[in-house]
């Protein structure tokens, strides 16, 4: 009972310390996690119709700026046809002038002087006037029309750069917007991977009352395990020793056969020592070494899960629990010199 409450103990020094440090509550700090991911999953949420709002308003503007575009072509084209109406304006205007009365005379002053009368050369200057006066408005009109267009081409194109401007700045709120989603995206993956070590925590937590009482129970009989009854595999003599072996199946089957609470234990023996498992629940790792002509296991590793223990809380957790075994020395007077673990088996030399 004293070693159950000892490794009760234990669990809960590791379960404070190891699988949460430097964390004084943790199901508050589960809560906290909890309440940070659904702000960012809102946060989220918030920047993603931000970013939609922004490429709607890239796409209008991108039409708009389409529009101008084709609008200024056509106030473009428009000109050039005015200018064109201007110049033949103009060579009408000389035309009439060039080929104005007198069979093609062309100087106004001349075709003045030749008037027979006052009353003639009135009605002259009175039909120049009209005809000049006629086409200099015309040309003043086209004038007029040609700056009107031009600042309506100015207008449209000073519009048009303003939507420029205004989608450079959208486009760099959208980059801006994308970094932050990616800034937060990121903070999200780590508050579901603590959230998830927390609630493996929990876990492992509500499966300390199977877990302990029964890696208990293996170091509490470990030394009391019938391990003279284990056969010897491979047992030769010669002059200077004895060697001989058994496998980790015979040391299996007799663990398993001492009590239906180690039923799911399996012992492994590779090059690097030795391995005790219990299904899911716990895996002891170590080597072996010899202490008073007995076997020793060493054990420097506890598995729980995921998560591996080891250093001083190992050895608060195998603190009062006697980790010799007793084999049985096939002939008197000899002594263990050497324990070597291979795959599958394990190796004892013998000396006198």
């Amino acid at each position: 009972m004293k070693k159950l409450i000892a490794i009760i103990t234990a669990g809960i020094f590791l379960f404070n310390f190891i699988l949460v440090p430097a964390q004084s509550n943790t199901s508050s700090d589960f809560d906290k996690a909890k309440e940070e991911e659904q702000k960012l999953v809102l946060e989220l949420l918030n920047l993603e119709v931000e970013r939609l709002k922004t490429q709607k308003s890239l796409e209008d503007l991108a039409i708009e700026i389409k529009n101008l575009t084709v609008a200024i072509q056509e106030k473009s084209k428009e000109i050039q046809m005015v200018d064109k109406d201007i110049k033949k304006e103009k060579e009408i205007i000389k035309t009439w002038f060039r080929f104005l009365y007198m069979d093609g005379t062309n100087a106004i002053l001349s075709l003045l002087l030749m008037s027979q009368n006052a009353s003639e050369l009135l009605h002259r200057l009175i039909y120049i006037d009209i005809i000049t006066t006629y086409f200099y408005n015309k040309l003043e009109n086209l004038n007029k029309l040609v700056k009107y267009k031009k600042e309506e081409e100015n207008r449209l194109t000073s519009q048009r750069l303003q939507l420029i401007e205004k989608q450079k700045e959208q486009i760099e709120l959208l980059k801006k917007i994308d970094e932050l989603r990616l800034t937060k995206s990121q903070m999200l993956e780590d508050i579901k991977k603590k959230i998830a070590n927390y609630q493996k925590i929990f876990a492992m937590a509500d499966n300390l009352d199977k877990m302990f009482p029964s890696l208990d129970y293996l170091l509490s009989h470990l030394s009391q395990f019938p391990w003279d009854t284990l056969e010897y595999k491979d047992l030769s003599f010669s002059f200077f020793g004895i060697s001989a072996s058994f496998s980790d199946v015979d040391v299996t089957q007799m663990i398993r056969s001492y009590s239906d609470k180690l039923k799911d234990v399996t012992v492994s023996f590779s090059k690097e020592g030795f391995e005790i498992k219990d299904d899911d629940s716990y895996t002891l790792k170590g080597n072996f070494a010899i202490e008073n002509n007995k076997i020793k296991l060493l054990i420097n590793s506890l598995n729980i899960g995921d998560i591996k223990i080891g250093g001083q809380l190992l050895q608060k957790i195998l603190y009062g629990y006697d980790t010799t075994i007793n084999i049985k020395i096939p002939v008197e007077g000899f002594k263990l010199k050497k324990v070597e673990a291979e795959k599958g088996y394990v190796k004892f030399t013998l000396e006198k």
